[in-house]
């Protein structure tokens, strides 16, 4: 686990007009939950906060002047078009309380089947966990090199080292499928060419006498 320290500020004003203030300042508005008594609203730099997320930190150390607020990220909300960060909500953890949280998988290798000409599907990019503050992993590595053709890697395979895994046991994180039969070349030639040579229907006297009598 790595962590991150930003430093924070205080701020009084609340509601929209005042957020949109802070973020025409370089700012963005955010709120620490947990411990505290009531939930303290602060802001940040946004370029410090961005660099921050780039490194996908877990465990964030935020500093108001000489406190300290242990956090992981709640909830972080982005703005619909630029992507922009417009608002973090921040979790504030304590010592020896178990917090449940969803980690990314991250695959490593290429797995065997693939090399033979098989299709490698990701599913599930991240799991379900149970963990303490301290053990808390940035994301979770698992070698696929051994997959073959037609195997599945599920959340049982998963390492738990130091945490709880609570995602359902038989959910499939990735499986290497085989590709789909397709037709020869050869073969659809030879499909076209009988459809074009196909016999002429044979039209007998007797034929001809019943559709002349159908016309009277």
């Amino acid at each position: 686990m790595t962590e991150a320290m930003l430093a924070i500020e205080q701020r009084e004003a609340k509601g929209s007009a005042a957020s949109r203030r802070l973020r025409r300042e370089g700012k963005v508005p955010a709120v620490i939950y947990g411990e505290i008594k009531e939930p303290l609203r602060i802001s940040m730099d946004s370029h410090e906060l961005n660099l921050m997320l780039k490194k996908k930190q877990s465990m964030v150390n935020l500093a108001l002047g000489e406190d300290k607020h242990q956090v992981i990220i709640r909830d972080i909300q982005f703005h619909p078009v630029e992507g922009t960060v417009l608002h973090v909500d921040f979790l504030e953890v304590k010592k020896g309380q178990k917090l449940t949280m969803t980690i990314p998988v991250q695959f490593e290798g290429n797995p065997a089947g693939v090399k033979e000409g098989g299709i490698l599907d990701k599913i599930r990019h991240e799991v379900e966990i149970s963990v303490l503050p301290k053990d808390i992993p940035d994301f979770i590595i698992v070698n696929i090199e051994n997959l073959a053709m037609g195997d599945s890697l599920r959340v049982k395979d998963l390492d738990a080292l130091n945490f709880e895994i609570l995602t359902e046991p038989d959910s499939v994180l990735c499986r290497v499928e085989t590709p789909r039969a397709e037709v020869e070349p050869e073969a659809e030639a030879e499909d076209e060419f009988e459809e074009e040579t196909a016999e002429p229907e044979v039209i007998t006297a007797r034929d001809k006498e019943e559709s002349d009598e159908s016309k009277e």
